[in-house]
């Protein structure tokens, strides 16, 4: 083997592993941003109160609920399943006037919060409430509107 070929099996390898590299930042690059994806509920119902909403769109899932007592009370909580840039809660009265909620980041971007008065408006069982949801993951918005129906204003009780 002469040394034009052995220096070619030793860069090689090298040559591959830039070539996947540089490969995948330009897909990224590439990517459209922007994107609007519209967010469903994944059960037939629900219940923000009993803590038994969840959206999805995709790998994305959102989990709405609002505490009831203790020190959180009226607090309306997003958990998601990938870090949120921003997030924005619009409670709809019945003359479908939208009250927006600009949604606080808590602790890590996989839950958001704020104060709003679903609990109070809404404590009552068979109570509807209409939402809607935008949330903001690397510059694509992700929307929905679902009703909260309220169940029962006990929330479940946690098997241990």
């Amino acid at each position: 083997m002469n040394k034009h070929t052995r220096l070619a099996f030793i860069i090689a390898p090298f040559l591959a592993v830039l070539g996947w590299i540089g490969s995948d930042l330009w897909l990224e690059l590439e990517k459209p941003e922007n994107q609007f994806f519209k967010l469903t509920t994944e059960n037939d119902y629900c219940d923000v109160i009993a803590k038994q909403c969840i959206l999805r769109s995709g790998d994305i899932k959102l989990s709405l609920y609002t505490a009831t007592d203790g020190e959180d009370k009226d607090r309306t909580v997003i958990n998601s399943t990938y870090p949120l840039d921003d997030a924005t809660l619009f409670l709809v009265d019945n003359q479908g006037t939208a009250t927006p909620f600009r949604m606080a980041l808590l602790q890590t971007p996989y839950y958001w919060y704020e104060h709003t008065p679903f609990a109070k408006l809404n404590a009552a069982k068979g109570s509807k409430q209409v939402f809607r949801v935008i949330a903001t993951i690397k510059g694509n918005q992700y929307a929905g509107e679902f009703t909260s129906t309220t169940q029962s204003t006990q929330l479940p009780a946690k098997e241990d």
